[in-house]
């Protein structure tokens, strides 16, 4: 008798810690929300400085990851002036 007791109080709690995790995961269904940031640099040139890094790093410290670098002749294929784009998610 004293089996059939342990037997059952193991079946009890292995159904409370089911049921406990399966209303836990149903209710923690929400959805991700993201924000993104773009960092326009331009240079280095004659008349800009190479990228500022204070910047991006401050960027970094505010929770944004990094996650896309685009960089390009700017504003044509002819400047010698380069145009980086930095985009950022958190």
């Amino acid at each position: 008798m004293k089996e059939r007791s342990t037997w059952m109080l193991m079946l009890v709690m292995v159904v409370v810690f089911c049921l406990s995790s399966w209303a836990t995961g149903a209710n923690s269904k929400t959805k991700t929300t993201w924000e993104y940031k773009v960092v326009s640099i331009y240079g280095p040139s004659e008349t800009n400085p190479p990228p500022n890094y204070t910047e991006l790093n401050n960027a970094g410290l505010e929770g944004w990851e990094l996650v896309a670098v685009r960089s390009g002749n700017f504003p044509d294929a002819h400047s010698k002036q380069f145009r980086t784009d930095y985009y950022f998610k958190r």
